[in-house]
């Protein structure tokens, strides 16, 4: 096995920098990486999520960047492909940290290319301006790059795609294929990815040269740092219990993963009714690539006790230093994810933990699910701390009572939680028949359930579908004056055009001519007949049947008599 030190191929200032930073030891990762890649090899690295491989293909790009000749106008040396936005970011981050170590950081210009931030013009016109050694982009935005006029490929020396089995579930895979048609044959190329699919195959097979594969085998499919955990939670004890962790847990950052980005917005809004003293930070999907980055920053230099409640999209590929905790409120939709989600702590060798809670007895079998993917989980015994589940629910309750928003965000997460269970991968464990869905309204906060075909066959739903005592609905009001505005609004609306319509049908009864209603009574009259008609014709006809039954009867009784009289009469007589 490779020696772990830092040394050879790295330049000196690299190693001295790698100790600044605070690696002191290469991973196993980076020991069987970096020599091939910044030697003449292409290479396909596969390894466990937070085994460094972001830096296992930023230094050999610097090293080899030292042995070419100066950049010409239109021309670039390495290019790096990630998946996602913030996954750019985040390498783009990392590649100008070790760059800042560098005896001379100007030598080395980078451009971060991706949608979201300048447009293609601006990128272009950066690009054309001062050429960068390294650019780093996402796929659909860096072929509108490559594509564009006066900017030109023949210089390109290494191509990196990262994170390469996730590009293929964006589907960029025809993009990609584009890309490589326009490198030159003569680079090398880094492909690494957690998983090695068909399309990785193609990848390999037409864009790469001999390629070495560097695979690092680990018993499990997580780091041998990290200790999973699960809890069992009824619904309405999931937020107790997780409030109680969420307290006691010993952590400095905390990453808390929910299945749906409204689900995020909403929980945000619980939890900071309770953890008062921790920083909450929020992001999803849904949200604009401005505020995505402002907050993942926020909580990547937060040096307070923190969480950040987020999606999937902050589950893969994103290295935010010492997170030392993180909670899945619910087993991703696809199994893949959990790994990858847990993968966020526990990173370049140092410790992490991860909890994941599981509905009773209903989701135990995922433990047993997890465990054939190597990824073994212990029990954690939990209880829901100071206050009674009761308590916590009366709590929420109240605060949703306080504003009809509250209640509609809650309505809304109920709803796209349903969605998520009904989509699980696992359906075999994840069955929304087997869900107890008024028990999960109430751990909502909802106070009516609303009309949906999965409580048609439930038993025990409420009357009208209240959780609590029923009361007026049009009195209930939203705290914003804007929004209480719209919908007195729109109630007086919906109520005027309901008096319309009933103003109408009541005109067109007492409005209908004399001749209408009379030709309305002879039609009527008519149809009565016909029945009776049809009444009549079927009860004849039946009786009709019944007769000629009871004649046929008749007839071969008397044929049957007939013949014991003729056979009697043939008989011999004796005299005696």
């Amino acid at each position: 096995m490779a020696s772990r030190e830092w040394g050879n191929p790295l330049l000196p200032w690299m190693v001295e920098a790698m100790r600044t930073l605070g690696f002191e030891l290469m991973t196993p990762v980076q020991a069987s990486t970096i020599p091939l890649l910044a030697g003449n090899k292409d290479v396909v690295v596969e390894a466990v999520t937070g085994s460094g491989k972001t830096l296992a293909f930023l230094l050999p790009a610097l090293i080899r960047l030292g042995r070419l000749d100066p950049l010409k106008m239109g021309d670039t040396n390495v290019i790096i492909v990630s998946p996602t936005r913030e996954l750019a970011k985040q390498t783009f981050t990392v590649l100008n940290n070790v760059i800042e170590l560098a005896p001379n950081p100007k030598l080395y210009r980078t451009q971060l290319v991706t949608g979201g931030t300048n447009s293609v013009v601006v990128d272009v016109k950066n690009f054309l301006s001062k050429p960068p050694h390294i650019v780093v982009a996402t796929p659909g935005r860096l072929l509108e790059l490559l594509t564009a006029q006066h900017v030109r490929t023949s210089a390109v020396d290494l191509l990196v795609l990262d994170e390469a089995d996730r590009l293929l579930d964006l589907g960029v895979d025809q993009t990609i294929n584009k890309i490589l048609g326009l490198l030159p044959k003569q680079k090398r190329v880094g492909l690494f990815s957690a998983t090695m699919s068909g399309f990785i195959q193609d990848i390999i097979r037409v864009g790469m040269r001999n390629p070495v594969k560097v695979s690092v085998q680990s018993a499990n499919a997580t780091p041998d740092q990290l200790n999973i955990n699960y809890i069992t939670a009824s619904p309405t004890e999931k937020l107790p219990k997780m409030l109680n962790l969420l307290q006691t847990k010993s952590y400095t950052k905390a990453i808390a993963y929910f299945p749906t980005c409204i689900s995020v917005t909403y929980w945000y809004q619980v939890l900071k009714l309770f953890l008062s003293d921790t920083l909450l930070f929020s992001m999803h999907g849904q949200l604009a690539q401005g505020p995505r980055i402002k907050t993942l920053d926020k909580f990547t230099e937060c040096n307070d006790r923190c969480i950040l409640l987020t999606t999937d999209v902050a589950a893969r590929g994103l290295d935010i230093p010492d997170v030392d905790f993180v909670l899945q409120v619910d087993p991703p939709a696809d199994p893949n994810m959990f790994v990858h989600r847990a993968g966020r702590t526990a990173r370049a060798g140092k410790r992490g933990e991860s909890a994941v809670f599981l509905n009773g007895d209903l989701e135990q079998g995922y433990v047993d699910f997890m465990d054939v993917r190597k990824v073994p989980m212990s029990e954690l015994d939990l209880d829901t701390g100071s206050l009674t589940c009761e308590q916590y629910l009366d709590r929420i309750q109240s605060w949703v009572r306080e504003d009809r928003a509250r209640h509609d965000l809650a309505l809304r997460s109920f709803l796209s939680y349903v969605r998520f269970y009904m989509n699980h991968t696992a359906s075999s464990i994840f069955r929304v028949a087997c869900l107890d869905l008024i028990e999960l309204g109430r751990s909502f906060g909802i106070l009516r359930l609303p009309r949906m075909p999965e409580l048609k066959n439930k038993e025990n739903v409420p009357e009208n579908g209240w959780l609590v005592e029923p009361f007026d609905m049009d009195n209930y009001k939203y705290a914003n004056e804007a929004q209480e505005k719209a919908r007195l609004k729109t109630k007086e609306a919906s109520e005027s055009k309901e008096a319309a319509e009933n103003r109408r049908k009541r005109k067109e009864r007492n409005t209908v001519a004399w001749s209408d209603k009379v030709q309305r009574k002879d039609d009527a009259a008519k149809r009565r007949d016909k029945r009776q008609n049809r009444a009549i014709a079927a009860k004849s006809k039946q009786h009709d049947s019944d007769s000629d039954d009871s004649d046929v009867q008749r007839d071969w009784k008397e044929e049957v008599q007939a013949r014991k009289r003729k056979t009697n009469n043939n008989l011999p007589v004796f005299d005696l």
